[in-house]
């Protein structure tokens, strides 16, 4: 019973977390520097999640099994630096990634 308390606890201490910040983002006095640099959050937070994905699927695969998700990022990483845009990285990225699986063995 004690390993569903500690589950549950950090589960509720990970919803407060994030949630303080909601509130501390909605604050009608908050600081301009506070407002320019919270923009950067979701796609910072996107990134390492995207990161760790890409690393999780590379160490195992060995260097054949990397380059479909390697040359996918590349791609998307293109994409937004020309466009402007981050749905860039989604539209051209996952395409990318798909024709890239279809298409090397691995």
């Amino acid at each position: 019973m004690s390993a569903w308390l500690v589950v549950a606890a950090v589960g509720v201490g990970t919803y407060l977390f994030r949630i303080s910040m909601v509130g501390l983002a909605g604050r009608p006095g908050a600081s301009a520097r506070f407002e320019r640099v919270s923009r950067f959050v979701v796609p910072s937070a996107f990134a390492a999640l995207a990161a760790g994905a890409i690393t999780a699927a590379s160490v195992g695969a060995g260097p054949s099994g990397s380059v479909a998700p390697l040359g996918a990022v590349t791609v998307a990483a293109l994409a937004v630096h020309r466009s402007g845009s981050a749905r860039a990285a989604i539209f051209v990225g996952l395409p990318t990634l798909w024709v890239l699986n279809a298409l090397l063995p691995g």
